[in-house]
Protein backbone atom coordinates (compact mmCIF):
# COMPACT_ATOMS: atom_id res chain seq x y z
CA UNK A 1 0.00 0.00 0.00
CA UNK A 2 1.69 3.21 -1.01
CA UNK A 3 1.98 5.53 1.84
CA UNK A 4 0.42 8.76 1.37
CA UNK A 5 1.01 10.82 4.57
CA UNK A 6 2.46 14.34 4.08
CA UNK A 7 5.54 15.36 5.70
CA UNK A 8 4.66 18.02 7.90
CA UNK A 9 6.56 21.17 7.32
CA UNK A 10 9.87 22.43 8.70
CA UNK A 11 7.55 26.10 9.94
CA UNK A 12 4.09 26.75 9.71
CA UNK A 13 2.45 30.32 10.20
CA UNK A 14 -1.33 30.54 10.61
CA UNK A 15 -2.81 34.48 10.92
CA UNK A 16 0.60 35.68 11.79
CA UNK A 17 -0.46 39.51 13.14
CA UNK A 18 2.47 41.54 15.36
CA UNK A 19 1.88 45.01 16.40
CA UNK A 20 3.55 47.20 17.96
CA UNK A 21 3.06 50.42 20.44
CA UNK A 22 -0.84 51.34 21.18
CA UNK A 23 -3.27 53.80 20.17
CA UNK A 24 -1.96 56.37 17.51
CA UNK A 25 1.48 54.89 18.30
CA UNK A 26 0.35 51.32 17.19
CA UNK A 27 2.20 49.95 14.17
CA UNK A 28 1.29 46.55 12.41
CA UNK A 29 4.46 45.48 11.23
CA UNK A 30 3.08 42.28 9.99
CA UNK A 31 -0.65 41.62 8.97
CA UNK A 32 -2.72 38.09 8.46
CA UNK A 33 0.82 35.86 7.28
CA UNK A 34 -0.19 32.85 6.47
CA UNK A 35 3.33 30.40 5.39
CA UNK A 36 4.08 27.09 5.03
CA UNK A 37 8.29 26.46 4.68
CA UNK A 38 9.08 22.66 3.60
CA UNK A 39 11.91 20.80 5.34
CA UNK A 40 14.87 21.19 3.39
CA UNK A 41 13.58 24.01 1.37
CA UNK A 42 15.82 27.12 0.51
CA UNK A 43 13.33 30.13 -0.07
CA UNK A 44 14.32 33.62 0.04
CA UNK A 45 12.21 36.24 1.75
CA UNK A 46 12.45 39.77 -0.54
CA UNK A 47 11.03 42.95 0.58
CA UNK A 48 12.43 46.57 0.77
CA UNK A 49 13.85 47.75 4.33
CA UNK A 50 10.64 48.44 6.68
CA UNK A 51 8.96 45.79 4.70
CA UNK A 52 8.28 43.09 7.74
CA UNK A 53 11.22 40.44 6.64
CA UNK A 54 13.42 40.71 10.15
CA UNK A 55 9.83 40.73 12.45
CA UNK A 56 8.99 37.92 10.32
CA UNK A 57 11.76 36.25 10.75
CA UNK A 58 12.02 36.75 14.30
CA UNK A 59 8.45 35.03 14.80
CA UNK A 60 8.95 32.21 13.08
CA UNK A 61 12.74 31.53 14.83
CA UNK A 62 10.68 32.12 18.11
CA UNK A 63 12.91 35.15 19.16
CA UNK A 64 9.91 36.86 19.16
CA UNK A 65 5.92 36.17 19.70
CA UNK A 66 3.52 37.11 17.49
CA UNK A 67 0.30 39.92 18.68
CA UNK A 68 -2.25 37.00 17.19
CA UNK A 69 -1.64 34.12 14.75
CA UNK A 70 -0.05 30.40 15.71
CA UNK A 71 3.70 29.76 14.79
CA UNK A 72 4.80 26.04 14.62
CA UNK A 73 8.35 25.73 14.27
CA UNK A 74 9.31 21.63 13.67
CA UNK A 75 6.45 20.59 15.15
CA UNK A 76 6.59 22.72 18.50
CA UNK A 77 4.05 25.39 18.34
CA UNK A 78 6.25 28.31 19.68
CA UNK A 79 3.38 30.61 21.53
CA UNK A 80 2.61 27.42 23.96
CA UNK A 81 6.55 27.63 24.94
CA UNK A 82 7.89 29.79 27.65
CA UNK A 83 11.28 31.48 27.24
CA UNK A 84 13.99 28.77 28.53
CA UNK A 85 11.76 26.39 26.41
CA UNK A 86 12.15 28.71 23.15
CA UNK A 87 15.80 28.61 24.16
CA UNK A 88 16.32 25.13 23.99
CA UNK A 89 14.36 25.17 20.55
CA UNK A 90 16.95 27.77 19.11
CA UNK A 91 20.05 26.18 20.31
CA UNK A 92 19.60 22.79 19.53
CA UNK A 93 17.42 23.37 16.04
CA UNK A 94 18.16 26.64 14.21
CA UNK A 95 21.31 28.45 13.18
CA UNK A 96 21.26 32.03 12.43
CA UNK A 97 23.43 34.04 10.21
CA UNK A 98 23.43 38.15 10.22
CA UNK A 99 24.50 40.97 7.78
CA UNK A 100 27.42 41.63 10.00
CA UNK A 101 28.92 38.86 11.11
CA UNK A 102 28.85 39.19 14.86
CA UNK A 103 32.12 37.56 15.50
CA UNK A 104 33.59 38.24 18.99
CA UNK A 105 36.72 40.36 18.16
CA UNK A 106 39.21 38.79 20.45
CA UNK A 107 38.50 35.34 19.68
CA UNK A 108 40.10 33.22 16.44
CA UNK A 109 37.78 31.81 14.21
CA UNK A 110 38.80 27.91 15.07
CA UNK A 111 36.67 29.70 18.88
CA UNK A 112 33.84 31.61 17.68
CA UNK A 113 32.74 28.42 16.21
CA UNK A 114 33.84 25.87 19.10
CA UNK A 115 32.52 28.43 22.17
CA UNK A 116 29.12 28.77 20.80
CA UNK A 117 29.07 24.12 21.18
CA UNK A 118 30.44 24.18 24.47
CA UNK A 119 28.54 27.46 26.01
CA UNK A 120 25.03 25.41 24.14
CA UNK A 121 26.06 22.08 26.26
CA UNK A 122 24.95 20.02 23.37
CA UNK A 123 28.81 18.75 22.79
CA UNK A 124 31.90 17.60 24.76
CA UNK A 125 35.38 19.27 24.17
CA UNK A 126 36.71 16.60 22.08
CA UNK A 127 33.61 16.58 19.94
CA UNK A 128 33.36 20.34 19.43
CA UNK A 129 36.67 20.89 18.43
CA UNK A 130 35.71 18.14 16.00
CA UNK A 131 32.86 19.78 14.29
CA UNK A 132 34.52 23.32 14.44
CA UNK A 133 36.91 22.20 12.69
CA UNK A 134 35.19 20.20 10.44
CA UNK A 135 32.77 22.82 9.53
CA UNK A 136 35.70 25.70 9.10
CA UNK A 137 37.00 23.43 6.36
CA UNK A 138 33.27 22.63 4.71
CA UNK A 139 33.05 26.56 3.97
CA UNK A 140 36.66 26.34 2.41
CA UNK A 141 38.62 28.29 5.55
CA UNK A 142 39.88 25.65 7.36
CA UNK A 143 43.34 26.92 7.30
CA UNK A 144 42.71 30.23 8.74
CA UNK A 145 41.24 29.15 12.13
CA UNK A 146 43.73 30.56 14.09
CA UNK A 147 43.25 34.19 12.55
CA UNK A 148 40.68 36.53 14.22
CA UNK A 149 37.56 38.61 12.76
CA UNK A 150 39.93 41.84 12.35
CA UNK A 151 42.59 39.54 10.48
CA UNK A 152 39.60 38.40 7.83
CA UNK A 153 38.10 39.62 4.97
CA UNK A 154 34.56 40.58 4.88
CA UNK A 155 33.71 37.41 3.43
CA UNK A 156 35.83 35.70 5.34
CA UNK A 157 34.19 36.48 8.25
CA UNK A 158 31.03 35.92 7.44
CA UNK A 159 32.39 32.17 6.23
CA UNK A 160 33.28 31.66 9.67
CA UNK A 161 29.67 33.16 10.77
CA UNK A 162 28.10 29.90 8.68
CA UNK A 163 30.52 27.78 10.07
CA UNK A 164 29.02 28.70 13.78
CA UNK A 165 25.70 28.62 12.51
CA UNK A 166 25.89 25.14 11.03
CA UNK A 167 28.40 23.53 13.27
CA UNK A 168 25.67 21.99 15.85
CA UNK A 169 24.08 20.66 13.12
CA UNK A 170 20.31 22.76 12.89
CA UNK A 171 17.16 21.75 10.90
CA UNK A 172 16.56 25.10 9.61
CA UNK A 173 19.19 27.85 9.00
CA UNK A 174 17.65 31.59 9.16
CA UNK A 175 20.02 33.85 7.53
CA UNK A 176 18.96 38.17 7.75
CA UNK A 177 20.28 39.82 5.20
CA UNK A 178 23.97 37.45 4.56
CA UNK A 179 25.09 39.29 1.67
CA UNK A 180 24.46 42.80 2.79
CA UNK A 181 27.76 43.96 3.98
CA UNK A 182 30.00 42.10 1.28
CA UNK A 183 30.98 43.46 -2.40
CA UNK A 184 29.15 42.02 -5.20
CA UNK A 185 31.38 38.98 -6.10
CA UNK A 186 31.82 37.84 -2.68
CA UNK A 187 28.13 38.17 -1.94
CA UNK A 188 27.91 35.83 -5.26
CA UNK A 189 30.08 33.14 -3.86
CA UNK A 190 28.48 32.99 0.06
CA UNK A 191 25.08 32.79 -2.22
CA UNK A 192 26.99 29.79 -3.91
CA UNK A 193 27.86 28.51 -0.41
CA UNK A 194 24.86 28.68 1.09
CA UNK A 195 22.82 27.14 -1.83
CA UNK A 196 25.86 24.09 -2.09
CA UNK A 197 25.04 23.22 1.99
CA UNK A 198 21.13 23.68 0.89
CA UNK A 199 21.64 20.85 -1.51
CA UNK A 200 23.94 18.80 -0.05
CA UNK A 201 22.09 18.56 3.44
CA UNK A 202 18.88 19.52 3.13
CA UNK A 203 18.73 21.71 6.39
CA UNK A 204 16.01 24.51 5.66
CA UNK A 205 17.29 27.86 4.71
CA UNK A 206 14.97 30.95 5.38
CA UNK A 207 16.91 33.88 3.94
CA UNK A 208 16.33 37.23 3.95
CA UNK A 209 17.27 40.30 1.48
CA UNK A 210 16.39 43.38 -0.25
CA UNK A 211 19.03 42.28 -3.29
CA UNK A 212 17.78 40.83 -6.90
CA UNK A 213 20.78 38.31 -6.34
CA UNK A 214 19.08 36.17 -4.28
CA UNK A 215 15.21 36.62 -5.46
CA UNK A 216 17.14 35.28 -9.19
CA UNK A 217 18.27 32.43 -8.06
CA UNK A 218 16.41 30.86 -5.12
CA UNK A 219 14.21 28.10 -5.88
CA UNK A 220 11.04 29.90 -4.01
CA UNK A 221 10.65 33.21 -3.53
CA UNK A 222 8.47 35.08 -1.10
CA UNK A 223 7.92 38.85 -1.83
CA UNK A 224 6.80 41.19 1.25
CA UNK A 225 5.60 44.74 1.71
CA UNK A 226 4.25 46.70 4.62
CA UNK A 227 3.87 43.66 6.58
CA UNK A 228 2.28 42.08 4.31
CA UNK A 229 2.45 38.58 1.67
CA UNK A 230 2.14 40.04 -2.10
CA UNK A 231 4.07 37.40 -3.65
CA UNK A 232 5.16 33.75 -3.67
CA UNK A 233 6.23 32.14 -6.17
CA UNK A 234 5.27 28.43 -5.57
CA UNK A 235 1.68 29.72 -5.65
Amino acid sequence: MANNIKELPAILLMNIYKSYGLGENKVDALKNINLEIAKGEFLALCGPSGSGKSTLLNILSGIDKPSAGTAIFLDKALNDLNENQLSVVRSRHLGFIFQFFNLIPVLSAFDNVYYPLILNGNYNKKTAKQQALHYLESVGIGALGERKPGQLSGGQQQRVAIARALAHEPQVVVADEPTGNLDLATGEAILDLLMKINEETKTTFIVSTHSTQLKDRARRVIEIKDGEIIYDSVQ
